[in-house]
C-alpha cells in the first residue's frame, strides 16, 4: 500500500511548481501569439529558413521546423465551408494487436484492423474487419534472435492499415465516382526512424500502399488528435532571428515549454483550419523521393465550449486539390459535430479493431483445444497463472 504522507511534503512541491509552471506558459503563449500575429509572409519565411534545410550549406542543421507551403501570411485562418457532401465516401481505419507472450500456451501475436466506410448517400455504414495470426520464429524474432518489440508491431500494424485502406478504396472507386478520403487514426508520416532491415522493408511496404491508395483514385489522410510537436513554435522562433544567427541560435527556442496545440487553442476558432506547412524531415525525403510528400495543417474540429485541435495530414499531390480540400474539411467537420470533434468513423473503426479481453479469451481457448487435438497439452506459465489468481482478488 503507498503511504501518501511519506511523499506529502513531495506533493506540495508539485503543486507549487505546476502553478509556476502555468505562468511561465501563459507569458509564452501571449510572446507566441504576437509572434504569429507579426510573421512575415510565406515566401519570406521560406527562403529566410532554406540555409537550415540546404545539405550543401555550411549552415545546414537538424533542424524540423515546420516550412509554410500556402501563400499570404501564416496567422491566417480559414473556416469550414459549407459544400454539398452528397456522394462523398469517407473510409476510416484502426488497428488494435494482441502482443507476443512468453508466459502464454503458445508464442504468437495477432494483428486486427477495423474500417468503417461511411456514405454520405443516406444508407447505414459498412463495417469490414480483417485478422494476422504470426506464429512462425521469422515473424516473432529480430536478426539478432530477440522476441519482437511493440515498435515492431506498430510498424507492421501501420502498413496493414494502409493496405487495407488501399484495398477498400479501390474497391468503393468502382461505386463511386466523388472524391474518397481514407482516413487512418494518427499520422500518415511515417513516424519510425530507419534502422535494419526489418524497418526499411516495413517503410516500403508502407510507401507502396500508400501509392495504391493514390492509384486507386481516394485521397489518403492522417488525423492526429490533440499532436505534439512544435514544428509552428519553431518556425516562428526562426522568423526571430537574422540570417546570420540562424545556425548557431536555432536550438535556443524560448517557447520550447509549448507546443503547437496549444498556440492554436489561444487563435483556432471553431471549425477554422490553418494554411499548409510541410517539413525537411529525413523521412519526409523519403516520402517525397517515392511523390507522397506529407503536408499538415491544423483544424479545430470542436466547439467554442469545447475545442478539439487536431493535425490533418496529406500527400502534397492531395493538399493542392483545393475542391477535394474543401470537401474534406467539410466532411470531418461533419464527422465532429457527432462526437464531439473526433470523427464518427475513426471512433466506429476503433470499435471494429479492438481486441477485447473476451476476444484474447476466446482465441487462446481455441489455441489450446487445436493443441490438444495434436496431441500437446498446453497451459499458461505459473508466472502467467499466479498474475490470473492475483487479478481475481
Amino acid at each position: 500500500m503507498l503511504q501518501i504522507e511519506r511523499i506529502r511534503k513531495d506533493i506540495i512541491s508539485l503543486g507549487h511548481q505546476a502553478a509556476q509552471d502555468r505562468q511561465i506558459h501563459r507569458k509564452a503563449l501571449i510572446l507566441a501569439q504576437i509572434w504569429l500575429d507579426e510573421a512575415a509572409e510565406a515566401d519570406q519565411l521560406r527562403a529566410h529558413v532554406a540555409p537550415l534545410l540546404d545539405d550543401n550549406s555550411a549552415e545546414a542543421v537538424r533542424w524540423q521546423g515546420g516550412i509554410p507551403c500556402s501563400p499570404g501570411k501564416i496567422n491566417h485562418h480559414h473556416p469550414t465551408e459549407d459544400v454539398p457532401l452528397a456522394d462523398l465516401v469517407l473510409i476510416g481505419v484502426d488497428g488494435s494487436q494482441i502482443y507476443p507472450d512468453r508466459q502464454a500456451l503458445a508464442l504468437y501475436y495477432l494483428l486486427q484492423i477495423g474500417a468503417l466506410i461511411f456514405r454520405f448517400d443516406g444508407n447505414a455504414p459498412t463495417v469490414h474487419t480483417r485478422e494476422w495470426l504470426r506464429y512462425d520464429k521469422a515473424d516473432l524474432y529480430d536478426d539478432r534472435g530477440y522476441l519482437i518489440d511493440g515498435e515492431t508491431l506498430g510498424m507492421e500494424r501501420m502498413v496493414k492499415e494502409m493496405e487495407v485502406l488501399a484495398d477498400l478504396a479501390e474497391r468503393e472507386r468502382r461505386r463511386a465516382t466523388n472524391p474518397i478520403f481514407a482516413l487512418s487514426d494518427g499520422p500518415l508520416l511515417w513516424p519510425y526512424v530507419e534502422r535494419g532491415n526489418r524497418t526499411s522493408t516495413h517503410f516500403t511496404a508502407y510507401l507502396g500502399a500508400l501509392r495504391n491508395v493514390q492509384k486507386a483514385g481516394a485521397i489518403p489522410v492522417g488525423y492526429v488528435d490533440r499532436p505534439g510537436g512544435q514544428p509552428l513554435l519553431d518556425l516562428l522562433w526562426a522568423g526571430q532571428l537574422a540570417s546570420e544567427e540562424l545556425a548557431t541560435r536555432i536550438g535556443e527556442n524560448p517557447l520550447k515549454m509549448l507546443s503547437d496545440v496549444e498556440l492554436m487553442l489561444e487563435v483556432l476558432p471553431p471549425g477554422a483550419w490553418t494554411p499548409w506547412y510541410t517539413r525537411a524531415t529525413a523521412t519526409n525525403r523519403r516520402h517525397a523521393e517515392d511523390g507522397q510528400e506529407i503536408w499538415f495543417c491544423y483544424a479545430n474540429l470542436g466547439t467554442q465550449r469545447s475545442p478539439a485541435i487536431a493535425r490533418i495530414e496529406v500527400p502534397a499531390w492531395a493538399a493542392g486539390q483545393d475542391a477535394s480540400m474543401t470537401a474534406l474539411q467539410a466532411a470531418l467537420r461533419h464527422q465532429g459535430s457527432v462526437l464531439d470533434g473526433y470523427p464518427y468513423v475513426l471512433a466506429r473503426a476503433h470499435e471494429e479493431a479492438l481486441v477485447t479481453t473476451q476476444d484474447k479469451t476466446s482465441l487462446e481457448q481455441a489455441i489450446q483445444r487445436e493443441l490438444f487435438s495434436v496431441g500437446i497439452l498446453a497451459q499458461p506459465s505459473n508466472k502467467a497463472r499466479q498474475k490470473l489468481l492475483l487479478g481475481l482478488k
